[in-house]
């Protein structure tokens, strides 16, 4: 039932929102796959969009058709930096996107740990990787 409701929690947020509001955030290119949520993501190129009320969506390129939409945590720092990135934290080989930080901006998104990466912390150390962004 809770997966449920907050399906349809973002599919208001985006059909609120509409096609025309979405930003274009900035670009990565991941190296490895990664899970997002529930959601195994393919390396390759994503864009990545904000969609109002932290909410975001990311979206595959390059014939990578894959794409993801969640509700994020909002996360703020000090300054605007110029230089964005993705934070991943890892276990062993499986990597989880936590972090989010545009580029220009003080703001970026938190990622909610998914039930499969809180047991996995149970029972490994975890390590960050950095992936940088680059703006369209």
């Amino acid at each position: 039932m809770k997966r449920f409701c907050l399906a349809v929690g973002l599919l208001a947020i985006a059909f609120s929102v509409g096609v025309q509001a979405q930003v274009l955030d900035a670009q990565a290119k991941v190296p490895f796959d990664f899970w997002l949520g529930q959601k195994l993501m393919p390396a390759g190129g994503y864009s990545i969009y904000h969609l109002g009320s932290g909410a975001i969506l990311l979206r595959g390129e390059d014939g990578n058709m894959t794409s993801a939409m969640l509700l994020a945590d909002q996360l703020s720092r000090p300054e605007p930096r110029k230089d964005g990135k993705w934070e991943f934290t890892r276990y062993g080989d499986v990597y989880f996107l936590s972090k989010i930080w545009n580029p220009y901006q003080r703001d970026g998104y938190g990622i909610p740990k998914s039930a499969r990466e809180k047991e996995l912390a149970s029972r490994s150390v975890p390590s960050k990787t950095d992936i940088a962004l680059s703006t369209k």
